[in-house]
């Protein structure tokens, strides 16, 4: 028979708040990253001494977790691109970024505008600034006119320096800039130099120091100057005086010589060596008939030399030499 017992068993008394689990509670509501720190002890010490808790160490540590989710979702967020700033002074250059209807299509700059990783769809990517007074800040306003032909001017140059290889460029891309205010010139007047297209842009459209290995900028900064040099020429000529024309041809032959001694004394990858000595040849072949039309005085003579520039060297011996350096070979196309 078990045994009876006339008065029931009280229950045992509850141990003590354990102080730690409080402490967890608290880190846990506030973001603590030691929070599992004190939990640990906390639930240790409930183990060995039996005090109460256990639920505000878990309470804790739940609410910490919340607070890690939520980072990581503000992180994922920042990672996608999507950035709202105050204005234009947020961006730094190689930024792309989204502004309001209208606003690229205006000479003011926009209050506010999203900057967006840059192969996402956006409206624009910013080149450069620079002060827009031409010697002291004590400059009085000048005027829409008179800034915009200073922008113009020097935009272009940050575009020279920002796009070392134009062939890069979709054929549909602008150079455009935002023009401080008579209201904004007290404070500290900037113009903002950016490129864009109608339809909107989708990758970088930088080529720079920062993009290109020293194979490519070595042949772009050689090439650019008797490109431009050669176009310039071709365009000109036909209208060009006597004289005119001949201190052109006189240039451009300095430039193709400065451009050939450049490339040569390049060292270059084997994949490009081929493409490249067969390019070096042909501009030696060339050297000849350029220090001839140094001194000719027959104007059909010196058509004839500008006419071998555009031609000259071979198109393909330079579409070769671009693809063995992954360059673009077309135009607005991008960099292999």
């Amino acid at each position: 028979m078990p045994d009876w017992e006339p008065w029931p068993q009280r229950p045992a008394a509850r141990g003590r708040l354990n102080r730690l689990a409080v402490v967890t509670l608290v880190l846990g509501l506030l973001g603590g990253v030691l929070a599992p720190v004190t939990a640990g002890f906390a639930l240790r010490r409930i183990r060995r001494d039996g005090e109460r808790g256990r639920g505000l160490v878990i309470a804790g540590l739940v609410l910490l977790g919340g607070w890690v989710l939520a980072g990581l979702v503000a992180l994922g967020v920042t990672m996608t691109g999507s950035d709202p700033d105050p204005g234009l002074r947020g961006l730094r250059v190689g930024d792309c970024f989204r502004v309001p209807s209208g606003a690229t299509a205006s000479r003011t700059a926009p209050e506010e505008v999203t900057r967006v990783a840059c192969d996402t769809p956006h409206h624009a990517e910013y080149v450069d600034d620079f002060p827009a007074y031409e010697r002291s800040a004590d400059e009085r306003y000048p005027g829409a006119a008179v800034l915009s032909q200073r922008a113009e001017t020097l935009c272009r140059q940050r575009q020279r320096s920002y796009v070392v290889d134009p062939l890069g460029l979709p054929a549909e891309v602008r150079l455009s800039w935002y023009l401080p205010t008579r209201v904004d010139w007290s404070t500290d007047p900037t113009i903002t130099c950016y490129l864009t297209a109608p339809g909107g842009l989708s990758r970088s459209l930088r080529m720079d120091t920062t993009v290109l290995d020293p194979a490519q900028l070595g042949y772009l900064l050689a090439s650019r100057d008797w490109a431009e040099a050669r176009a310039a020429l071709v365009a000109g000529a036909p209208t060009s005086t006597p004289a005119g024309l001949r201190d052109a041809v006189r240039r451009a032959e300095s430039i193709h010589t400065d451009m050939w001694f450049r490339l040569r004394r390049e060292t270059w990858p084997e994949a490009v060596r081929p493409a490249m000595e067969r390019l070096l040849t042909e501009m030696e072949q060339d050297e000849p008939a350029w220090r001839d039309a140094d001194g000719e005085p027959d104007r059909g003579r010196l058509l004839q030399v500008v006419a071998q520039a555009g031609q000259h060297p071979d198109p393909a011996t330079e579409l070769a030499v671009r693809q063995a350096l992954g360059l673009p070979t077309a135009q607005g196309e991008p960099m292999r």
